[in-house]
């Protein structure tokens, strides 16, 4: 019978994130989403700013994470996302999340010379991230993956 369940691991510089089976994860690329169910093929990949999305066995439960920047590393043994940042749904602070919109649109704005505008996208597209990922977990696990 072929394998349908694969290890899934989501590991940040500052520990792990999220350990457990899984039997699908949508994953962000730099080219955009790709997914994984069990048997994929080896693959280490870039990772933008997006959601993962993992499907677990259990009742088939849904576990999203903001993430920025990072590898995917496929392998016959299971997914490691290896994140720059990764942030479980349910943790994300909405409040401080707008904040970190707020503070990068008015650095957009300001055109300063000593604004690096670079950075500040950077920021407004993890902030609004962080804001979709809070969004999405209210929603029915349906609805995701």
């Amino acid at each position: 019978m072929p394998q349908t369940e694969f290890n899934m691991r989501v590991v940040t510089p500052d520990g792990e994130v999220w350990n457990g089976r899984a039997t699908s994860v949508v994953i962000p690329g730099v080219d955009g989403y790709f997914g994984v169910w069990a048997g994929h093929m080896p693959l280490i990949a870039g990772m933008g700013i997006g959601s993962v999305q993992i499907k677990t066995p259990e009742e088939h439960v849904i576990t999203v994470l903001a993430v920025a920047g990072g590898f995917v590393e496929i392998t016959h043994e299971g997914v490691i996302v290896l994140a720059e940042t990764a942030e479980l749904a349910e943790n994300i602070d909405v409040i401080r999340a707008t904040k970190a919109e707020t503070r990068a649109r008015e650095r957009l704005a300001a055109h300063f010379a000593d604004v690096d505008v670079e950075r500040a996208r950077v920021a407004l597209e993890k902030a609004l991230n962080r804001k979709r990922v809070a969004e999405l977990a209210k929603q029915k696990p349906t609805e995701l993956v």
